[in-house]
């Protein structure tokens, strides 16, 4: 939904299609976000980052899930968790999903450029194949810290 850029800026997933459900998603997080402060007192800088077109699972597309018990059924027609604000920061990098919509996929880069002006914007193609699976590009790229010399690991 949304993603601290730096301290005090915030990206958030946004939508203008009235008719769409994740318009009364992002109108109900701007107005949240719009009224907190950060740990310093400063108002939040919201940066809009607009979602692609809404996408959903086909029928092909679902009949290659593996349906578990445990997870939430993914059917054909599910609306796909696409979103910008799901990339991931690396050294130097901002790795972000595309969507094949043209429109927002680009804009998406040119506003990640923007607020990221030292790191290269890296598209990845075909992120609705992640998508599929209910994450993205951040999801997927969970990090684990290595043990320091010298702790205990758990488990």
């Amino acid at each position: 939904m949304c993603c601290f850029a730096r301290p005090g800026v915030v990206l958030l997933s946004w939508t203008d299609d009235e008719k769409d459900p994740q318009f009364i998603r992002s109108m109900e997080a701007e107005s949240i976000l719009s009224n907190t402060s950060d740990a310093n007192g400063r108002r939040l800088e919201i940066i809009k980052l607009h979602v692609p077109g809404p996408l959903y699972m086909t029928d092909e597309e679902a009949a290659g899930v593996v349906q578990d018990c445990n997870a939430k059924p993914r059917l054909p027609g599910t609306r796909l968790a696409a979103s910008y604000v799901n990339f991931y920061i690396a050294n130097g990098g901002i790795i972000t999903p595309q969507f094949g919509d043209q429109k927002w996929d680009d804009e998406a880069v040119r506003v990640l450029s923007q607020v990221f002006p030292n790191h290269e914007v890296v598209r990845i193609e075909g992120a609705r194949e992640i998508v599929l699976a209910g994450g993205n590009i951040h999801c997927i790229t969970q990090q684990q810290p290595a043990a320091l010399p010298g702790t205990v690991k758990l488990g």
